[in-house]
């Protein structure tokens, strides 16, 4: 008896394994970009415990209300490893070390942002980015 071309190549289906598409999402961000412009001050006195930052798609102070009270995270590369509790900084890893915040209110109306850290931010970190955490959520 021969085999059909219909029969054989129902044999060879047999033999294919099948494959899984994986779905494949957009990963998410918890977070949106800020960049630490200076440290609020007047004319002579400047306050090191108040940093201002420029939040990524601010530009006004309605929009600054639903930032308030978020969590800000500076996040560096530390030559030494700290273990004292006296400095409020969390190791993440690799030598990599956070000094976290919280935004507390709006200054003027174009958009920045006052924070107060646990620790104040280093006069180096002025033009970095940090991340502004979207909790927690008030809604």
């Amino acid at each position: 008896m021969k085999q059909t071309k219909a029969q054989g190549t129902s044999a060879q289906s047999k033999d294919v394994k099948k494959t899984h598409k994986r779905l494949t999402r957009a990963p998410v961000r918890l977070w949106v970009k800020a960049i630490f412009t200076g440290f609020r001050r007047s004319k002579v006195n400047q306050n090191e415990n108040q940093a201002l930052l420029k939040i990524q798609g601010v530009n006004d102070a309605h929009t600054t209300r639903f930032y308030q009270g978020k969590r800000v995270a500076y996040i560096y590369k530390a030559h030494t490893l700290k273990n004292n509790t006296k400095y409020r900084v969390q190791i993440i890893f690799n030598g990599f070390q956070a000094i976290w915040g919280r935004i507390s209110r709006s200054h003027g109306d174009n958009g920045i942002v006052i924070a107060r850290f646990g620790h104040n931010l280093p006069p180096r970190a002025i033009g970095s980015t940090l991340r502004v955490f979207l909790y927690p959520n008030r809604a």
